[in-house]
């Protein structure tokens, strides 16, 4: 397995790197680190190729679906159409299959330098780690290691206690509180740069003691009443798992998910000595989509059960719900209306653009990885016209 861990200084000196490339300007990736020229010009749509990894692949011919849009796609992304920019890699399935496979990423950029990553093929996922983390959560729960998701959290950092603001609503705060984003503290991450010292994820990065960090907040509501993105308590969503386990959380990712998805190699970025659970994960498209499809399947990966089909039910069940949007167990929930038709989906998400969409009704799921990191990037990259405009409208 290829591990690299950082320690604080090194996170401090690479946010540093970070906020002096983005007064810059420009791309942020090092020139040095081209490993080819991928040329797209004149792109004409093949078969994805058989890897012996687990995966299958299709002609778009045997589901009668037309090349030509898919190429239309390839050509926008070539071209830097506006809304198609900063793209790194496109791949559907279908049906259980890879039948749309493109990558475009030539060169290692900023985000490789967090886990000092050499490997082209392995992409940082950012927050898509979060539903990596609930699914541990999820089999540590289906093999009794954690009672159910109505346990309280600080039964599980008795070690730190007492921590700052202790009071009847910091007690009470349960498993699914922070699976679902509705803990209660103050914590305020969206409105702040990740690339500023100032935002509290930087911050709990920071602290000499993340967990007590994270553990200190003060309290803004009642445990359970109001959605407030926290990268922390996927943070401390790790470091629950080890206490209830007993291991590490490679370890245990490697024994009860990658193993069983063959997935063999990954890297990450650490915080206080293990993987950070909100946002370290690197991994291949490819493995990506194992994990996208072992969620359309209820849990099954070639024929053996991974995880409980009623963990999937459950953690993909929507627990808030917003105007366009909704939120489960660290998984967003949307529809797309295409040809009058509306699609459900549960998709993580992750900073730049990493993205796994999981689609049932249409038996799909969907990945794309991004380098959208620098301000207003994102902007460029907008993944819902991909989806509706050029995936899905092709897929019905």
């Amino acid at each position: 397995m290829h591990y690299i861990l950082l320690n604080k200084n090194s996170i401090f000196l690479i946010i540093w790197l970070i906020i002096l490339g983005s007064g810059c300007g420009g791309s942020a990736s090092n020139e040095n680190n081209a490993v080819t020229d991928l040329s797209f010009d004149n792109y004409i749509y093949q078969q994805p190729v058989v890897q012996n990894d687990g995966w299958e692949t299709a002609h778009l011919n045997e589901l009668s679906l037309e090349s030509s849009d898919f190429e239309n796609l390839v050509k926008k992304i070539n071209d830097e159409n506006d809304g198609y920019r900063h793209i790194d890699s496109v791949m559907v399935i279908k049906n259980g299959k890879i039948i749309f496979e493109e990558n475009f990423r030539s060169k290692l950029d900023l985000a490789d330098g967090w886990a000092n990553n050499q490997d082209l093929s392995l992409h940082i996922l950012n927050s898509v780690t979060k539903s990596f983390t609930s699914a541990l959560i999820g089999i540590a729960i289906d093999k009794g290691d954690i009672p159910s998701v109505d346990v309280k959290v600080h039964d599980y950092f008795s070690h730190k206690l007492p921590v700052n603001g202790w009071n009847e609503d910091k007690e009470n705060i349960t498993l699914k509180n922070w699976l679902t984003m509705r803990h209660g503290y103050v914590w305020d991450e969206w409105n702040v740069s990740y690339l500023n010292n100032n935002n509290l994820n930087s911050q709990m990065n920071n602290a000499s003691d993340p967990i007590n960090f994270l553990l200190s907040r003060p309290m803004a509501t009642t445990p359970g009443e109001t959605f407030t993105y926290s990268t922390g308590v996927s943070f401390g969503l790790g470091r629950l798992l080890e206490h209830a386990t007993g291991q590490s959380i490679t370890s245990f990712m490697e024994q009860n998910l990658f193993a069983p998805l063959g997935i063999e190699k990954y890297t990450y970025w650490a915080l206080d000595g293990q993987l950070h659970t909100g946002s370290a994960l690197y991994l291949s498209p490819r493995d990506m989509a194992k994990f996208g499809q072992l969620f359309l399947n209820k849990g099954v990966w070639n024929g053996e059960q991974i995880i409980s089909e009623s963990w999937i039910e459950e953690s993909t069940t929507r627990y808030h719900d917003a105007e366009d949007w909704g939120y489960s167990y660290q998984w967003w929930l949307t529809s797309f209306n295409v040809k009058g038709q509306e699609i459900q989906s549960f998709y993580a998400d992750g900073y730049g653009g990493q993205y796994i969409f999981v689609l049932p009704e249409i038996d799909s799921v969907v990945v794309f990885t991004g380098r959208a990191y620098q301000e207003g990037e994102i902007e460029e990259y907008r993944v819902r016209t991909v989806m509706q405009n050029d995936i899905l409208s092709t897929l019905l």
